[in-house]
């Protein structure tokens, strides 16, 4: 999970476009360049008759006159940019300008497409081609930019001024301030003197994470300096006239602040423009948007955000470690929005497709691809799209069969392609876009998915063969903001000694890459795959590869299962309106292996085979029709499982680093990571999550999956070890938050292993328990009728809510509500009572808020004999006769640790 940056930081910088035929290539200005130069020499004196100069004769004077309006009154500087040109057919070019105009404080920056052809008067002269306008249009305009000073010619002394925002408070009872000025008012203020700054949310979630951060429910710090950001329109109504009161001026006070305001202008609404201007240019924040940047004695720099057009809209984020401490709703958002929301409400547009033709060269970590991607406009109108991509790559040129050569922007960083558009696209629009880039990327680590106690290794050890993967985090191809189901074709190409594994059904084997090959080498390899149906991202690894198994599975449906489970559902008949698979579907199997590891990736692959097959006999079907496991060595487990394949990482006999205090290290059971990795398929990537938030429906169903099968592999026994294991790291770290926190789960602190004790372990847990309280037969129903309705979309805990209330007719409000939403870990009184040896009372009590659970009671007989009754505790107080079999030994409480929860006797 990435991190959530302020989303008001925004440093644009221009990039040029690669030159079109006919571009410049000599180092001396050629005649369009000249020309260029000669059109922001007279633009920038707002003269009509110099402007019109350089106007062809039998131009269309709409779009020019349009231009001469926007450059009068003449601008105090204007800079205009050729970024691109291409070639006309009736024989001119057309040229993509960008321009900028200074006039005070303020700056606009605007993109036009300009037609130029030669007048017909210098034509078979001898001399250089006299270009001339004969058309332009419009695209783009950015206006609202300032080049923001502070004013150190006004001073005013703060009397105790109270600054509120949602959820915040900012007091400074006495102090000194200075403003700087946009052109309607006041939009950055710096403080200097002792203040107070409240951050107070009432979500108990977000308490816990302030708690976490500086030990107290509310951060409540002392400060010496703040820099505020607001509208200006919104100055008067956030600082009272009574509250700052002009007074002479102090240099060393204006000093001071000075140093202050340069420390943060550059952190929010600050635009670095590149070529255009070297000045500092700021945007003023939205209405009702606040950007505090606060310097605290305590905690270093801390900076609050609140920012309507985000899902979230408050955050509190620590700059000095890089770490939000809160990121949520306000109470307004939540009335305007729901409780629930997913991270496609915040995009204009879908990814259909890609079409990747890449070149990977693992030696120098080197990109030089061309990405096509397909998209439809979801929004009501469309004049920008912003994609993302490694900020190492550098984009070569953006072109749309549509509409050419297109100008581009990159978003210093944060990892995005602003791409203008030549129209405004309307809802439903599709298009092609095709994106040239190239670059140096570094591969990314398998992240929450392997074990890391950043030990180590021993130097002393034989290298671990090299391996490069490129999935999700490293936006290694022009992609969606958020993660999107789309379908795609990858081509990559790589260099004879490598081997690809990557997103896609395997067209074939590698075939010979066109292009010169030198004399005594060996031609680079083309690896060709295609997913033909959806996946929410793309993926691939570069190793060496040997296939060490092939083969297909037949995928059972549930009517037809051979496996116990499946069986269960099957004989319980289930809701006659949940779907059915067809009973011969297959499934093709592909095992790849770093060479020291085939033979262990030939053990594996028969219990790869037999985990598919149990999936796909409980879900009924396989989402995507072949999976390739690519076995790589490591020295600690893991893996990482896109659509269509997984790396797993199998460790070394002789690995020294120690890694079994983790959470999801299963010594007793080694085949967990392999059954989590390959239930991925179907949590994960055929459903996806909506937001942060859901992350759970993948990790904690992957591991609950993986349950399941350790019980059908290996039985009752080894699924009270992983239960055991489960539930004392979800019980030791429920303190940091709930399930629905995600990723922020341990972040603050960066311990990983927090995350994983409760996004993977409490809730797989939370799944058995729900399981065993409405029973096997409306569990299952449930959650195939779940996977069913979001197979291909991202699903969110109140969608699985309401898929498994459908299938069993209750209300599991409270049940969610308590396990996944809220933190406490019941606690619970148990006593029993053998009432004429012929019947046991079994009492349970909730001793703090009820939240529903099952518990098991085990009675245990003289004879030996055992009995198991599960209870559902959905009352305060639940009281259970049950007859004895026998005379009673003993009667022991969650004796299989199946139920998170403390118990008193």
């Amino acid at each position: 999970m990435e991190l959530r940056l302020l989303p008001l930081v925004v440093f644009l910088v221009a990039a040029r476009a690669a030159a079109g035929p006919g571009g410049p290539q000599a180092s001396q200005p050629d005649a369009i360049e000249l020309f260029v130069a000669a059109l922001e020499r007279v633009a920038a004196t707002g003269d009509r008759q110099q402007i019109f100069s350089l106007v062809h004769p039998d131009a269309e004077m709409a779009g020019i006159s349009e231009f001469y309006s926007s450059v009068t009154p003449a601008p105090e500087r204007l800079v205009i940019k050729e970024r691109d040109r291409t070639p006309l057919e009736e024989g001119g070019l057309r040229l993509l300008l960008e321009v900028f105009s200074e006039r005070g404080i303020e700056g606009r920056l605007l993109t036009w497409r300009a037609d130029v052809l030669v007048v017909d008067a210098d034509a078979g002269k001898g001399t250089a081609p006299a270009w001339r306008l004969a058309r332009m249009e419009r695209l783009t305009v950015v206006s609202g930019l300032y080049s923001l000073e502070l004013d150190t010619t006004r001073q005013f002394d703060v009397r105790n001024l109270t600054l509120t925002a949602p959820d915040l408070t900012i007091e400074m009872a006495s102090g000194n301030a200075f403003v700087a000025e946009a052109s309607d008012g006041p939009t950055a203020v710096v403080l200097v003197g002792r203040g107070r700054m409240l951050v107070a949310p009432s979500d108990q979630a977000e308490q816990t994470q302030l708690r976490i951060f500086g030990g107290s429910n509310a951060l409540d710090a002392d400060f010496d300096a703040a820099f505020i950001r607001v509208r200006p329109s919104e100055f008067r109504t956030r600082f009272g006239a009574e509250s700052l009161v002009p007074r002479q001026v102090s240099s060393r006070d204006a000093g001071r602040a000075r140093d202050i305001f340069d420390e943060f202008i550059g952190r929010t609404l600050h635009l670095d423009l590149g070529d255009l201007s070297r000045d500092r240019w700021s945007l003023v924040p939205s209405v009702g948007d606040l950007i505090a940047e606060v310097r605290t004695r305590r905690y270093g720099s801390l900076t609050y955000t609140r920012v309507w057009n985000e899902a979230e809209d408050i955050s509190v984020f620590d700059r000095a470690r890089r770490r939000n401490i809160t990121v949520y709703a306000s109470s307004e958002k939540l009335a305007a929005r729901g409780r629930f929301y997913s991270e496609d409400d915040l995009v204009d547009y879908d990814v259909l497709s890609y079409d990747l033709d890449v070149a990977y060269s693992p030696d120098r970590l080197w990109f030089s691809g061309v990405a096509r991607v397909k998209i439809r406009v979801r929004a009501s109108s469309l004049t920008t799209m912003t994609m993302r991509l490694a900020e190492a790559l550098t984009v070569r040129g953006v072109h749309s069969p549509d509409f050419g050569r297109l100008l581009h922007l990159r978003v210093v960083g944060q990892n995005s392609l602003i791409v203008s558009l030549p129209a405004t696209l309307v809802h439903g629009t599709e298009l092609w876009l095709s994106i040239i880039y190239s670059g140096r990327l570094e591969p990314q680590g398998l992240d929450r998915e392997a074990i890391s106690l950043g030990q180590e290794p021993d130097p002393l050890q034989i290298p671990l063969e090299p391996r490069y993967m490129y999935s999700n985090r490293s936006y290694w191809y022009p992609q969606a903001t958020v993660s999107d189901y789309a379908t795609a074709r990858i081509r990559l190409v790589v260099p004879p000694a490598y081997d690809v594994v990557a997103t896609g059904m395997p067209t074939g084997d590698a075939a010979p890459a066109a292009g010169p090959v030198s004399p005594g080498e060996r031609p680079w390899k083309a690896f060709v795959f295609d997913a033909e149906r959806p996946v929410r991202y793309l993926a691939f690894v570069a190793s060496r590869f040997s296939t060490v198994h092939t083969s297909e599975l037949a995928v059972p449906s549930l009517r037809t299962g051979t496996l116990n489970l499946a069986e269960t559902i099957a004989r319980a008949g289930g809701d006659a309106d949940a779907p059915r698979a067809e009973a011969n579907s297959s499934l093709s199997l592909i095992v790849q292996a770093n060479p020291r590891q085939t033979g262990r990736a030939r053990a594996v692959a028969g219990t790869a085979a037999e985990i598919l097959r149990f999936y796909a006999s409980l879900m009924g079907e396989a989402p995507y029709p072949s999976f390739t496991l690519a076995v790589a060595e490591s020295d600690l487990p893991g893996g990482h499982s896109p659509p269509y394949f997984a790396l797993l990482n199998e460790t070394r006999p002789t690995a020294a680093i120690v890694w079994r205090n983790d959470p999801v290290a299963f010594e007793n059971y080694p085949t967990f990571f392999l059954a989590h990795e390959l239930a991925h398929q179907w949590w994960g990537q055929a459903v996806g999550w909506k937001n942060y938030h859901e992350q759970w429906i993948s990790e904690g169903f992957a591991q609950y999956f993986a349950t399941l099968f350790a019980e059908e592999e290996r039985g009752s026994d080894t699924l009270q070890g992983v239960l055991r294991q489960m539930r004392r790291w979800a019980l030791e770290e429920s303190d940091q938050g709930p399930v629905y926190l995600g990723y922020r789960l341990g972040h603050i602190e960066s311990e990983s292993r927090v995350f994983r004790a409760l996004v993977y372990n409490k809730a797989a847990m939370v799944l058995h328990m729900l399981r065993r309280l409405v029973g096997d037969e409306s569990f299952f129903a449930g959650l195939r009728r779940f996977y069913a309705d979001w197979r291909f979309k991202k699903a969110g805990a109140d969608d699985f809510r309401l898929a498994m209330e459908a299938a069993t007719g209750r209300d599991l409000t409270r049940f969610f509500e308590g396990w996944i939403y809220g933190s406490a870990v019941p606690r619970l009184k148990f006593t029993h009572a053998v009432k004429d040896d012929n019947t046991v009372l079994l009492r349970l009590e909730h001793l703090d808020a009820v939240v529903d659970l099952p518990v098991s009671v085990t009675l245990t007989y003289t004879d030996g004999q055992k009995e198991v009754v599960v209870i559902g505790v959905t009352e305060r107080v639940v009281e259970r006769s049950i007859p004895l079999k026998s005379r009673l030994r003993r009667v022991e409480v969650n004796d299989d640790h199946a139920a998170l929860a403390e118990f008193e006797r």
